[in-house]
């Protein structure tokens, strides 16, 4: 369909609104109408869940850098017997606040609305954006952290410990200066992956709602691919005066932070540009109940019919689990 949209254009004389329109049987294409307005409403959700590779990009720092800062922060245990906080555990403190979100979202908060006469949840693209605005947020604190953690290893010199059998030169920083930004995190990923998810599934047309779900998992791990190699494109840009180097206490991580909360927010205005230009799409619920009709729009934003109680049941319970 898609092809054809794009080959009976060049070939066709007459203006029409969109591309995909030369597809259709009217306008001397192979298919109905219905079909190509569906395929039209799928096609218009790309942009926007495009913006959300850079914003998974952030998300896979804390399976990287996070990682690589907390093995060189006070972990606890130097005194025998003591009891070592393991690096990697740090994320329970993400998982924890994201899970809580999502559960205080679903029980409250949209009950609340509803019981005010208000719509039932706020829109998704304004939960989408705050989560995008949380997630700068978090690299600029963990930036902040890293700079203080290089200022102790300065005046105080830092000791060596023993991580998982490999000894790593720490800081006398407690590890736990990294709780505000995983907390961060996860509550910026309640709101990105969950109004993601609902998003794809209310914008799209029922035969196509698995497969932009799909795509839009498939950005999820396409952000954590691009994350390793905009670490690479950063050392190789920085190789006289690394920001990334093996020993990061040794280079400039809280620079690579800022960057990444720099190229998050410009991401961001780019979202908030792609929003505002976005026209509604013709009724989920006219071809839920097969009486599509194309030239009905469906409402700004996403002011439309919300996904069922057991669709969006299972939805949290997937982001909860595979965000």
């Amino acid at each position: 369909m898609i092809w054809q949209g794009i080959v009976l254009k060049r070939r066709s004389t007459d203006k029409l609104q969109s591309w995909l329109d030369y597809a259709k049987s009217s306008n001397g294409g192979s298919y109905q109408c219905q079909a190509v307005d569906e395929v039209k409403m799928a096609v218009k959700s790309i942009p926007i869940m495009l913006t959300a590779v850079v914003y998974f990009i952030l998300f896979n720092q804390m399976q990287s850098t996070y990682l690589l800062q907390a093995e060189r922060m006070n972990l606890g245990g130097q005194e025998p017997g003591g009891f070592q906080i393991p690096a990697a555990s740090m994320q329970i403190f993400c998982w924890t606040i994201h899970s809580f979100t999502n559960a205080f979202q679903e029980l409250v908060i949209f009950p609340l609305l509803s019981r005010m006469g208000r719509r039932p949840s706020p829109g998704r693209f304004l939960r989408i954006g705050i989560g995008m605005v949380l997630g700068i947020a978090a690299q600029i604190a963990a930036a902040i952290v890293e700079i203080y953690r290089k200022e102790d290893l300065k005046e105080t010199g830092g000791f060596d410990q023993i991580v998982a059998g490999k000894v790593y030169h720490s800081a006398y920083l407690s590890v736990l200066y990294q709780v505000p930004q995983f907390l961060l995190m996860g509550v910026s990923s309640a709101l990105v992956v969950t109004a993601g998810l609902e998003y794809t599934y209310v914008q799209s047309p029922v035969v196509l709602r698995g497969l932009m779900q799909g795509i839009f998992l498939l950005i999820l791990g396409l952000g954590g691919l691009l994350a390793s190699a905009f670490v690479g494109i950063v050392q190789a840009i920085t190789v006289s005066d690394e920001w990334y180097p093996d020993e990061i206490n040794e280079g400039h991580i809280d620079y690579y932070l800022f960057l990444l909360a720099g190229l998050m927010g410009l991401d961001f205005c780019i979202y908030l540009v792609i929003v505002r230009l976005y026209k509604g799409s013709p009724s989920i619920t006219s071809i839920e109940d097969g009486s599509f009709n194309h030239t009905e729009r469906r409402p700004q934003e996403d002011e439309t019919v919300l996904m069922p109680q057991d669709k969006r049941t299972d939805v949290l319970k997937f982001a909860m689990g595979n965000s």
